[in-house]
């Protein structure tokens, strides 16, 4: 599913992995289950990282530096929310991912490309 993949779709893809382990966390919070909850939590924050380090240019580049300070956001309200058992926190994250998801959907792949 990953082999052959375009960039953009492999972003999609990395969204869809954190907004599923964002979800799953939430069930493991509801649950009082701090093991598997901290198990997805670390999924999404290292998806999350991983997004972070595919930003070029974040020290020069006004908008891929203000995507890399959300996404260090996303990461401390993360496990924030999990110390915490916080669910109105990962509600936040889910709910920021799934703009960032959608924005990303609306570029045309070519663009991505380029």
């Amino acid at each position: 599913m990953v082999e052959g993949a375009s960039p953009h779709r492999l972003i999609e893809m990395l969204y869809d992995g954190a907004l599923s382990n964002i979800a799953i966390s939430k069930q493991h919070m509801e649950a009082g289950d701090r093991q598997r909850l901290h198990s997805h939590i670390d999924k999404a924050v290292a998806i999350i990282q991983e997004l972070q380090g595919c930003l070029h240019d974040h020290e020069t580049n006004e908008i891929s530096a203000n995507l890399f300070d959300l996404y260090s956001y996303l990461v401390k309200t993360l496990v924030s929310s999990e110390m915490t058992m916080d669910n109105e926190g990962l509600s936040a994250c889910a709910n920021l991912v799934t703009i960032l998801k959608d924005a990303w959907s609306n570029i045309s792949p070519e663009r991505v490309a380029a």
